[in-house]
């Protein structure tokens, strides 16, 4: 391993160390040009996505059965320059999204639905880890763009939230909303 690499890799390692996040230790991931990055080398979503952590890029909240108000509402921005396509994710992540996750929800006990969906102007799409580390996604729902997410049984711990822009390159205002009710896009 070359001296640059084994530095990159001590400089990327001890931060994550502290923050509890998961990352490589080995540059896997190259620019197209334009500030765009894609997964390279075969590195798979744990590798590249922060999970597990305590940054979210719109912040964080602990909510527990029978929140109120419900739904939780929270405004973000949709995009990044991580394609999930690429990443390993199972069958239907899609989007583009940041390494940090948008938002993070810490549940503090179990429900029988806890319902994440996106409303907005542009097509968005929804990428969520879940407390047993199970990954969830959806594109277009209720015969919408926006994204809707059903985690049934959810269970207490850490749920990290991605809204990613279907298209490369676009940004766009969005809102992400949690409810255990029957709330949805268009509602």
């Amino acid at each position: 391993m070359s001296t640059w690499r084994k530095l990159v890799a001590a400089l990327m390692v001890g931060p994550a160390m502290l923050s509890g996040c998961i990352i490589r230790t080995s540059p896997g991931y190259y620019s197209t040009g334009g500030g765009t990055v894609v997964a390279g080398g075969g590195y798979s979503y744990a590798q590249l996505l922060q999970i597990g952590g305590n940054q979210a890029n719109y912040g964080y909240v602990t909510m527990g059965p029978g929140f109120t108000p419900d739904p939780v509402s929270v405004n973000v921005v949709s995009g990044g320059a991580y394609n999930a396509r690429q990443m390993g994710l199972p069958g239907g992540c899609v989007g583009w999204v940041t390494r940090t996750p948008d938002y993070i929800v810490r549940f503090t006990g179990a429900t029988n639905r806890l319902r994440f969906f996106v409303t907005g102007n542009t097509d968005t799409t929804l990428v969520i880890n879940s407390s047993n580390g199970t990954w969830h996604c959806n594109d277009d729902s209720f015969g919408s763009t926006n994204p809707t997410v059903d985690i049934i049984g959810a269970q207490p711990g850490q749920y990290d939230v991605w809204v990613g822009s279907y298209r490369q390159g676009e940004r766009a205002t969005a809102v992400l909303h949690m409810t255990e009710l029957d709330y949805r896009p268009g509602m």
